[in-house]
């Protein structure tokens, strides 16, 4: 087998374009919380797929409903109506209190859709000048140029030559930078609701009461990107809800296509209402199987007995890792909220000897900007698995803090 796993690593080099540092390791299953390689070792998965699969792996509703909705047809485009969309489309209304749903493929497609839907809302009205959109420093808002261009980390647009205009980046919480940057000629202030990528930054009550000012002030619209943040990993449905900010745009994906590639924008009707037919469209989006898995999710997530997992074992985990913070000097605080969780570590302690010491105990781990350890348990995640995965991470710094 380990033979095997060679040649593939070798075909993975000679085939796959080389943008990924990719783990020597090859899982063939998943369970639950849980991946399995290909010499039956077990590991315990706090990535989820990047925040993908929040109901775990092989979750029995999302298979039943993909297999269900194979069984009529798996794509007919956005040129006729299509009902495993419009039946996602009203759940998801009806548990976020939006007015209009848009579907696509990925987070950095709802971003771009937001961007643009947020000009159009102004060009429509007759203020076509207001086209600026202020981001924040360490955010992440996808690889595509619009969503490029609103990401606050230059290093990820470095040598893609020019990108689209009317973008500023202020420094996270920075209440005093935005209200710099804010006017009457402003189109929309792009924020994440926990800034996971970028070191899992949290909001201060400043800056969203800030937000919430400045959009009541000059009628600027505030674009929520809930990529990760979403369906149910903060302990609410959006993330935003957790602080109390009132966006006029969503950006979902990730955890809502359970584990397919699905995406949506959510709309507030006066956004919706400037919107016409050739304004936006996507071929793939909306598609059939990806909205059947979706429907399960939200059914899944939206039950309160789900959200009140997220939030005792975020408690858990929190409570845990704290103890870990007082034991070895190396970790300097718990960042996050929900199931997005982060260890500030010293520099002194590169977060990649981390999540190497964890994969040789079986636990999977990720990193964000700024040297932090980053988690992303799923979201039915038990208080026994939480408690082996401190168990575990416990023994991987004890082999890394000398």
């Amino acid at each position: 087998m380990a033979q095997s796993f060679a040649n593939l690593l070798e075909q993975d080099k000679q085939v796959i374009a080389p943008l990924y540092g990719k783990a020597d390791i090859n899982f063939v299953k998943g369970e639950g919380s849980y991946l399995f390689d290909d010499q039956g070792n077990k590991y315990l998965d706090l990535v989820a797929g990047i925040a993908v699969n929040g109901l775990g792996h092989q979750n029995a509703g999302i298979k039943a409903a993909i297999v269900d909705q194979l069984n009529h047809f798996n794509h007919i485009s956005n040129l006729y109506p299509n009902y495993p969309q419009i039946a996602l489309g009203k759940k998801l209304l009806e548990v976020t209190g939006f007015d209009k749903a848009f579907f696509c493929n990925s987070g950095t497609e709802a971003n771009e859709g937001s961007i643009k839907f947020a000009r159009k809302y102004f060009n429509r009205k007759g203020e076509g000048h207001r086209q600026k959109i202020v981001t924040f420093v360490n955010s992440f808002h996808g690889r595509t140029f619009a969503a490029l261009s609103a990401t606050g980390q230059p290093s990820i647009r470095e040598g893609f030559g020019s990108m689209p205009g009317d973008f500023v980046h202020v420094p996270w919480n920075d209440v005093d930078a935005l209200k710099k940057e804010i006017d009457g000629n402003s189109c929309a202030i792009m924020l994440e609701s926990l800034a996971a990528e970028g070191g899992v930054m949290t909001l201060s009550k400043e800056m969203v009461e800030t937000i919430n000012a400045l959009q009541k002030e000059f009628g600027v619209l505030v674009i929520l990107d809930e990529v990760q943040a979403g369906v149910g990993r903060l302990g609410t449905f959006l993330g935003f809800e957790k602080y109390g900010l009132n966006p006029d745009l969503v950006s979902l994906a990730k955890g809502i296509g359970g584990g397919l590639p699905l995406g949506a924008v959510l709309l507030k009707q006066k956004v919706a209402d400037q919107l016409k037919p050739g304004d936006h469209g996507t071929t793939f989006g909306g598609n059939p199987v990806a909205c059947a898995a979706g429907l399960s999710v939200v059914e899944q997530v939206s039950n309160p007995a789900l959200l009140k997992n997220v939030e005792e074992r975020s408690i858990q985990l929190r409570s845990g890792l704290s103890k870990l913070v007082e034991k070895y000097a190396p970790i300097l605080s718990v960042r996050g909220e929900g199931l997005i969780i982060g260890l500030a570590l010293d520099e002194k302690l590169p977060v990649g000897n981390v999540i190497a010491a964890a994969r040789d105990e079986k636990l999977m781990v990720l990193s964000a900007k700024g040297n932090v350890l980053r988690m992303l348990p799923p979201l039915n995640i038990s208080a026994a698995e939480c408690e082996e995965a401190l168990e575990k991470l416990d023994a991987a710094f004890a082999k890394v803090v000398k």
